[in-house]
């Protein structure tokens, strides 16, 4: 995952539905914990709008621009084919562009990356409190102090604060991510017009219900054929 990716999606967690711009991608399966393939859609660049999909600028020093000078929430992100997909016209292919209502869901993760750069900084703390110790012992040791136990608590209070401030810094790198989960109202905002030889499908509800994956394994594999 990009450090650009899902960053602001943090924002509207736990903060009921908004509506976002999307550009999709491909149809394809991801398999959960117990080993089952569950259909999913990658989605690019989306960004916020709103119920008339009019763009929503967002106003932060570490907003992520994209090419069209868009605030993006997320440059990519995957989400379940669900039964509203299905309510739509015709079979949606790379470039469409839709837009949507949904809520923010948070899962967690382990990222090598995030959990090397949460141990890195406990251990420069640690290091730089072994020497502070390091520092007082050698003073104490050639200076006679008056006042010794005092010395000794001002050393472990920089101690404390430096290793207090350690946990904090590990607490914003969170081992966790955000998805939009509970998708509904899709509507298309731009239909791309389709290669030669390439006809869409209309999605069938009623046949992912009798067939399951079959079905959409077929979907899959015509959704990813157009990438090709």
């Amino acid at each position: 995952m990009g450090d650009k990716q899902r960053f602001r999606l943090g924002d509207y967690y736990h903060k009921g539905a908004n509506y976002y711009h999307a550009t999709f991608d491909h149809l394809t399966h991801k398999v959960n914990a117990q080993g089952k393939k569950i259909p999913t859609i990658l989605l690019t660049d989306v960004y916020l709008v709103d119920k008339d999909d009019k763009k929503i600028a967002l106003r932060k020093s570490n907003d992520f621009i994209d090419k069209k000078g868009r605030h993006i929430v997320a440059d990519h992100l995957w989400v379940k084919l669900t039964k509203p997909w299905f309510e739509l016209p015709q079979e949606l292919i790379k470039g469409d562009e839709i837009y949507f209502s949904a809520e923010i869901d948070q899962y967690r993760i382990t990222r090598l990356d995030v959990i090397k750069k949460r141990d890195k900084i406990w251990n420069d703390a640690q290091n730089k409190s072994d020497q502070i110790y390091k520092r007082w012992s050698k003073y104490t040791d050639t200076h006679k102090r008056k006042n010794f136990q005092l010395s000794l608590e001002k050393m472990k209070q920089k101690q404390r604060k430096l290793l207090e401030q350690a946990k904090k810094d590990q607490e914003k790198l969170e081992l966790v991510d955000y998805t939009l989960n509970r998708i509904k109202n899709i509507k298309v905002a731009r239909w791309v017009k389709p290669k030669r030889g390439f006809k869409r499908e209309r999605y069938d509800y009623d046949q992912y219900k009798r067939q399951g994956y079959k079905y959409s394994a077929w979907l899959a594999y015509h959704s990813m054929s157009y990438t090709e």
